[in-house]
């Protein structure tokens, strides 16, 4: 069984080489490592000449290839090389050698199309189960104690410390490039239920996230949220529009989708938004328009 990783970059430079530095001093059991990375300096490449390191393959595309396409190229590139499985990292991986390990227990088992590991949310103080449901209106939701199951059967979870088969991509089964931002895990998740393939969270494949929460009050509550730039709003809502509606469609995910927005319209209008709620109004708003009319693609990215 080989396993190689996966290393998505962009302006990430220095986190990337530390990461690579990590993996190869705490010794991953794995068959190799390939990076890849858009619009790049030449810092990744020269450290790897300058330490003499040629066992990493490195790929680094003139153009910005978002978040989606960026997921598409490492699978797709993966698949060419002789691994049976590859773990997709992000420049800021969450995942420990420990992680990889309690995930690798599970590959033989059968219709595997990905093993997560099990995310805990230090502000939120609960393990993150999203993905055991649809996408709606809530946030995240888990347990605060770890789960006793050693596996939680999933539709989807974040890619960064996703060990994907690699069977699926052999078949033509891989992250749509159209999404560009956002939702791609989402999808390629519906994508890998739908050709047969089950996905589970490994509960002791434990990692912390520490993601961008922060205290804003909405109306008479305060609530930990997430604090993007105005122009998420955009492509998250967007590409669930695109999926609900020609990807995946259903009434029952259309309108989960539609509840969602509309929460998110409130979030946004109550104070999640402090200095841009117009502009976050706008662009949730074009982001819909878009989905509906099947306009996909990289749209616009404030300053």
């Amino acid at each position: 069984m080989k396993v190689g990783v996966a290393i998505s970059s962009f302006n990430s430079d220095q986190e990337v080489i530390q990461l690579i530095n990590r993996i190869q001093e705490e010794q991953w059991p794995i068959s190799g490592i390939m990076i890849v990375n858009s619009m790049g300096s030449n810092e990744i490449q020269d450290y790897l000449s300058s330490n003499k390191i040629q066992d990493i393959e490195y790929h680094n595309f003139n153009y910005n290839l978002g978040s989606a396409g960026n997921l598409h190229q490492r699978i797709q590139l993966a698949s060419q090389r002789d691994w049976d499985f590859v773990l997709a990292l992000n420049h800021d991986a969450l995942v420990t050698k420990s992680t990889l390990v309690a995930q690798l227990e599970y590959v033989n088992l059968e219709k595997i199309g990905a093993l997560y590991p099990l995310k805990f949310f230090p502000e939120k103080k609960f393990y993150d189960y999203s993905g055991t449901k649809e996408v709606g209106p809530w946030r995240a939701f888990g347990p605060i104690n770890e789960p006793e199951k050693s596996l939680v059967p999933h539709i989807w979870s974040s890619s960064n410390g996703a060990l994907y088969n690699l069977e699926p991509a052999r078949k033509g089964i891989l992250p749509n490039q159209d999404l560009w931002f956002g939702w791609d895990d989402y999808l390629y998740g519906l994508d890998l239920r739908k050709a047969g393939y089950e996905q589970f969270v490994v509960t002791k494949a434990i990692c912390e996230d520490n993601y961008e929460f922060e205290s804003r009050s909405l109306g008479p509550m305060t609530f930990k949220l997430s604090i993007k730039p105005a122009w998420y709003h955009y492509y998250r809502t967007r590409n669930l529009w695109w999926i609900a509606f020609y990807r995946h469609p259903s009434l029952f995910r259309i309108l989960r989708v539609s509840i969602r927005t509309i929460a998110e319209t409130l979030s946004i209008c109550l104070g999640w938004e402090k200095d841009n709620k117009l502009l976050a109004l706008k662009y949730q708003f074009i982001g819909m328009m878009h989905g509906i009319s099947k306009k996909m693609g990289k749209w616009k990215v404030p300053e």
